[in-house]
């Protein structure tokens, strides 16, 4: 009975617990049920988007994105519904949740601390987002999580030691965030994990040892962090790796840190590439790309036969390609591009039959391409661009290759016939930048699929064949061979084509009516010989967005049917012979932000319509375009105004209206451009006042009118951003603008030639000038010694003032000075001598003034040189400071009576059609030139190329060489290694670590001021890449030592052979005298013109041409030119050039221009041609230098006797030397306008070689 109490007592116990735990149950139900009601009412501007939730005949548990077990909520799912909200609250509440996906649904705001009540989630996504701030530490004590999906959000902090206690966590993906600082080493504690994934974020520091524990991890991406140091070590026993990706880890304070040798380790992932990674024998892909690894790729690579895909791209790998790689036959996809790989290709490659994709470009791969490419009957793509294989082209059996490309090399010969007769699959062939040759008349008949076709920078030549426009082209690119003979009529008969490419070649005839027909949307023919009009069937060509046909022999008027091509962006039509006025329905182009129609004869007013297009505010997203908001119509004969339309050209940066005949106060409303940061206005008749007044302006170029007024006050306000003003050639009056002295960018100042008045104040100024003339004014007072206060000054003009004192003694501190002409002015007393030390001073004047002598006993070289007399009376003549009112009076009216006659004579030379002269090439140098009116223009300014259009070649990193690999590498600079010693510096012949043989130069100190200015420079100018230049592989700074490490050239300079090699007789023939002039204008004339910003060389002369193995000219120390932006013309800081090669304007103003590079480029052409140095003839024989010899032979009727014997005497041969030496005197002109560009140069001298055979 008492048992029997007990059991009864024990059911009723068990009773009541069911009853309270159900109760419990039922409210945890109903509690979930009413927070799901919560979260609705949460949602309610999200109707739309989740309408089941608002049917009241559909229960809770059946909403859409709701999951039940029972009343217990156990899943929401709302991904990709647009919530556009934060994060309820209220889910905290479920405590029964095991799923949460939240993924794109446009959620703001931070994570609610409340989901740390959601001890049962197992799943949490709320990627794809917009979430910021920190992650919320009740996060941390999910301790059931499995999954955590953060990816694609704003989340910001460091990620918390406290992720040890997620335990149970096999997936963490925090990627596309902005967390920063270093990993947890409580990482580690996350032995399940088997994928990690925190790329694209600001992770730094070293990997934690302790991720080395995660032996179950199979993916692993911690690409674009700023993670440093090894890696391999901390990952090798991770042995289940399928996938592994260290790419892009680099410092996000790049730019702030001052190179040091340990700088490049700091920066990126370092280290060898270890043995240690192929213990990963699962690992399917490996990408380390963006990285400084260090030395070649291990042969351990091999072991890995599961990989699939292997990228290497810019990892910092030297070295040749291991064979063993050829061991991955599972390989799909390869790509080892922009690294120093050398050597030719491992025949053990032949092996990877499964590979899809190739690519090595910009390597240094050398050796044939290999026939056994042929056996990868499964790749659809192989990039061997930009590295060194020679030899022939071969034709490949590859029927799934869709793209090739094999430019910038070395490959030679023509291309084979039917090239695409086995790989009939190829839709796209680049062989850009070789040295091919012959013509292409069956090369690529059998390509049926061939949409993209891309030969520039070759020497191919003969007609473009017919059936180029039976194929399905897109893209046909040929510029800058010698193709001839007339457009051919199948090729417009192609209704795919939408770029076609025929500049800088040998075309001619008209351009075609039928051209009307295709359906271009891209059009350039510049540089060639096409006459007649410009068709007005072009105006049919609806979709035309860029037309350029500058540089031909066009004339007549600009067809107002051109205006039809209402998306024109870009038009070019300059350096031809077009008249007339402009048509007024250019209107019709409202998208235009690129005109370009300099030296023509184009007369009449400015049309305000041109100002209908130029309305975009920001850069043109176009790989093609790199000008943009640029109009510029200087060097027409335009009369009239400027428009004040041009106000509404708001998307306008550069305008050029120079070298017209345009009249009128320059608009004040001009002023409205706040984009506009070049200006060039001079050589015309403006009046008024200076203007326009822009924050952004960069270059004002008013020189040459009829200005009035005072230069504005306040520039340093108005014109913050000047780096050059030059104001010269006016009627101003008024004070020294003293304000320009505090524009912090200002470069340039040129006001001479005005009647500006009183001191010359230059204290307080923060200007770096490197040019400053004021001469020819009515300056007065003394020179303070606050002058040497600018440091970098080069060109430092006084002369014809009334400036009176002493030359301070603190200008001896000016080390940078190269001219100072202080004529004509009433300085007195003492010359400092230590001014007259100067080095790097070449040219001094202080003529005319009341000195007297020197405060030194033996007077340096340059003063001594002027041979000047002391007097203490005043025997020279006055300064204009003091002519007389009716001197002033008269020579006004001289100036007017002047300014008239040269109007006068300036139109009627521009009437003038260019005739035939003596030869072919003065023809050509003549060809649309006019009277110099300015002293710019007899600099060479007038004749300057502008391109419109322009792809800058960008190359590979480079390298950062340390000073220990220098020293070993030259022997600690022994005289065995000196290969050249010249006026930057000597040139050793050096062996790298990787055996790379190279050039290394060794600066002369006092070439650059700093650290950061040398290495943008050098950083510029390892972008240049060209056949005919010796391209900077790199360079080492430490302490005050400068070395530049060039590719090494195995036949010296064309200096050596023109006078110091015994077996010059039989390597120079003419034929290759003439192949090495023609290489060297060509990449004399890509520095003018074909890379932005363009590049002056300084100093052009044989020595600095060298030769590789082949006899291929390359133009060497351009690195050393200074650049040249948009808005400065170059200012040396000593005389540029050297002696026999320097142009004869040089020694008056030290601008270094394009077309002194060109006086240049002759004098070595004449060195060819005579054998003889640029100086040193008798001085009874043309004034004791080459060129003057050379006019002096001439002009006796001894043309034969000019040329080198050894160069031979055949008809042919004879006749080229006749037409090259042509050139050379038309390079060698005295006024910089008559000279050709180096682009003219170019086409002449591939006309002879061509023509004459």
């Amino acid at each position: 009975m008492k048992g029997q109490k007990e059991f009864h007592s024990v059911v009723h116990a068990l009773h009541i617990i069911f009853i309270i735990c159900s109760s419990f149950i039922v409210a945890r139900s109903s509690d979930d049920i009413q927070s799901l009601f919560s979260l609705r009412d949460t949602l309610t501007k999200s109707r739309a988007s989740i309408p089941s939730w608002f049917d009241t005949k559909i229960p809770p548990c059946n909403w859409s994105g709701i999951t039940c077990l029972g009343d217990n909520v156990q899943c929401i799912d709302l991904s990709t519904t647009p919530l556009n909200l934060q994060i309820p609250k209220c889910i905290g509440e479920l405590r029964a949740l095991e799923v949460l996906n939240l993924s794109d649904c446009s959620l703001t705001g931070p994570i609610p601390a409340t989901l740390g009540n959601l001890h049962n989630l197992h799943y949490l996504d709320l990627s794809m987002n917009y979430l910021s701030g920190l992650l919320p530490s009740s996060l941390f004590s999910l301790t059931t999580l499995k999954e955590i999906v953060l990816d694609s959000n704003r989340f910001t902090g460091s990620l918390s030691s406290s992720i040890r206690a997620l335990e149970d966590l096999t997936k963490l993906s925090l990627s596309e965030n902005s967390f920063s600082g270093s990993l947890p080493h409580e990482l580690g504690n996350l032995r399940n994990l088997d994928y990690l994934d925190l790329s694209v974020n600001s992770f730094s520091g070293i990997l934690p040892p302790s991720l080395g524990n995660l032996a179950k991890l199979q993916y692993l991406d911690l690409s674009k962090n700023a993670i440093s140091g090894s890696v391999f070590p901390v990952i090798k026993n991770l042995t289940r790796l399928i996938s592994l990706d260290f790419s892009y880890n680099s410092m996000e304070d790049w730019e702030s840190h001052e190179p040091e040798d340990h700088w490049i380790s700091n920066c990126k992932l370092g280290g060898k590439v270890p043995d240690e990674i192929f213990n990963l024998k699962n690992l399917t892909g490996i990408d380390i790309s963006e990285n400084y690894f260090e030395g070649g790729l291990p042969e351990g690579i091999g072991e890995l036969v599961n990989l699939v895909y292997f990228l290497a791209t810019r990892a910092g790998l030297s070295g040749r390609i291991p064979a063993q790689l050829g061991k991955c036959r599972n390989l799909r996809s390869l790509d080892l591009s922009f690294n120093s790989f050398s050597g030719p290709l491992p025949d053990s490659l032949m092996g990877l039959e499964s590979i899809n994709t190739f690519i090595i470009e910009v390597n240094h791969v050398s050796g044939p391409i290999p026939p056994w490419i042929s056996n990868w009957k499964r790749v659809t793509f192989i990039t061997l661009a930009k590295n060194q294989f020679t030899g022939s082209l071969l034709p490949f059996s590859l029927p799934m290759l869709t793209s090739f490309s094999a430019e910038s090399n070395s490959l030679t010969g023509e291309i084979p016939s039917n090239f695409c007769s086995d790989s009939t699959s190829l839709t796209l062939i680049s062989f850009a930048e070789n040295r091919l040759t012959g013509g292409i008349k069956d090369s690529f008949r059998s390509c049926s699929k061939l949409t993209d076709l891309i030969l520039l920078g070759n020497h191919l030549n003969g007609e473009v064949p017919d059936y180029f426009g039976d194929l399905p082209l897109v893209t046909l690119e040929l510029t800058q061979n010698n193709f001839s003979g007339e457009i051919p009529a199948g090729l417009l008969n192609s209704q795919t084509l939408l770029e076609l490419s025929l500049a800088d070649n040998l075309f001619v005839g008209c351009i075609p009516d039928s051209i009307g027909k295709m359906r271009l949307e891209r059009l350039m023919l510049d540089g060639n010989f096409f006459e007649g009009e410009i068709p007005s069937s072009i105006g049919k060509l609806e979709n035309l967005t860029t037309l350029s046909i500058s540089r031909n022999r066009l004339m007549g008027r600009i067809p107002p049917e051109l205006f039809n091509c209402t998306k024109l962006v870009t038009l070019d039509l300059s350096s031809n012979s077009l008249n007339g006025p402009i048509p007024r329905t250019i209107s019709q182009l409202k998208l235009l932000d690129n005109l370009v129609l300099s030296r023509n004869q184009l007369s009449g007013p400015i049309p305000g319509e041109i100002c209908s297009g130029f309305q975009k505010l920001n850069p043109p997203d176009s790989e093609f375009i790199q000008h943009h908001g640029v109009l510029d119509l200087s060097s027409n004969a335009f009369v009239g105004q400027i428009p004040p339309e041009l106000a509404s050209c708001t998307g306008l940066v550069e305008l050029r209206l120079q070298g017209n005949g345009l009249n009128g106060s320059i608009p004040r409303v001009l002023a409205s451009l706040s984009k506009l940061a070049y200006v060039d206005m001079s050589e015309n008749f403006l009046t008024g006042r200076v203007g326009p007044e822009l924050r952004n302006l960069q270059g004002l170029l008013l020189a040459h009118n009829r200005l009035s007024g005072p230069i504005p006050d306040k520039l340093s306000e108005t014109m913050p951003s000047l780096v050059k003003l030059n104001l010269s050639r006016n009627s101003l009056t008024g004070p020294f603008p003293t304000s320009a002295l505090d524009i912090k960018s200002l470069t340039h100042l040129d006001i001479s030639w005005n009647s500006l008045g009183g001191s010359i104040l230059l204290s307080g100024g923060r200007a770096p000038l490197l040019v400053l003339n004021v001469s020819n004014n009515f300056f007065s007072g003394e020179l303070t010694q606050t002058l040497s206060n600018f440091t970098s000054l080069a060109v430092l003009d006084i002369h014809n003032n009334s400036i009176t004192g002493a030359i301070p003694q603190s200008m001896s501190s000016l080390a940078s000075l190269t001219y100072f002409d202080a004529s004509a002015n009433h300085l007195r007393g003492a010359i400092p001598c230590g001014v007259c030390d100067i080095d790097g001073l070449s040219y001094i004047d202080f003529s005319a003034n009341d000195f007297n002598g020197y405060d030194c006993t033996v007077v340096p070289g340059p003063c001594e040189a002027m041979r000047l007399s002391f007097s203490p009376l005043h025997t020279y003549p006055p300064t204009r400071a003091r002519a007389s009112t009716w001197g002033i009076a008269l020579g006004v009216m001289l100036g007017v009576l002047g300014s008239v006659l040269l109007l006068l004579k300036w139109r009627s030379r521009r009437r003038q059609a260019t005739t035939a002269s003596a030869t072919l090439a003065l023809a050509k140098a003549n060809r649309s030139t006019v009277e110099p009116a300015s002293t710019d223009e007899l600099l060479g300014k007038k004749s300057k190329e502008r391109l419109s259009i322009n792809i800058a070649t960008f190359e590979h990193p480079l390298l950062r060489v340390t000073l220990a690999d220098i020293l070993a590498a030259t022997e600690n600079f022994s005289k065995a290694h000196v290969i050249g010693d010249g006026g930057f510096g000597t040139v050793y012949k050096a062996s790298l670590p990787e055996s790379q043989t190279v050039a290394v130069k060794r600066l002369n100190g006092g070439y650059f001021q700093g650290d950061r200015e040398f290495l943008a420079e050098m950083e510029t100018i390892g972008k240049v890449k060209h056949p005919n230049l010796v391209p900077l592989l790199g360079y080492c700074v430490f302490s005050d030592e400068r070395f530049l490490v060039y590719e090494y050239m195995e036949n010296g300079s064309l200096e050596t052979w023109l006078r110091n090699r015994d077996d010059a007789r039989e390597a120079l023939n003419w034929a290759t005298c003439l192949k090495i002039c023609l290489g060297s204008a060509c990449g004399l004339a890509f520095l003018h013109h074909g890379f932005v910003p363009h590049i002056i060389h300084r100093d052009m002369k044989s020595s600095n041409i060298l030769l590789d193995r082949a006899f291929e000219a390359r133009v060497s120390d351009f690195g050393l030119a200074r650049i040249i932006s948009a808005c400065e013309t170059h200012v040396s800081t000593d005389l540029a050039g050297t002696f026999g090669y320097i142009p004869p304007e040089y020694g008056q103003t030290m601008k270094a221009t394009a077309k002194g590079d060109v006086y240049s480029f002759g004098v070595v052409v004449m060195e060819v041609l005579t054998g003889r140095a640029p100086t040193g003839q008798e001085e009874g024989e043309g004034g004791g230098n080459l060129v003057g010899w050379v006019r002096w032979m001439v002009g006796l009727g001894r043309e034969e006797e000019v040329f080198n014997a050894w160069l031979g005497a055949g008809v042919g041969a004879r006749e080229q030397m006749r037409r090259v030496l042509a050139v050379a005197r038309a390079c060698t002109c005295d006024e910089p306008w008559r000279r050709p560009s180096m682009l003219e140069v170019v086409r002449m001298l591939k006309e002879i070689k061509l023509v004459v055979q």
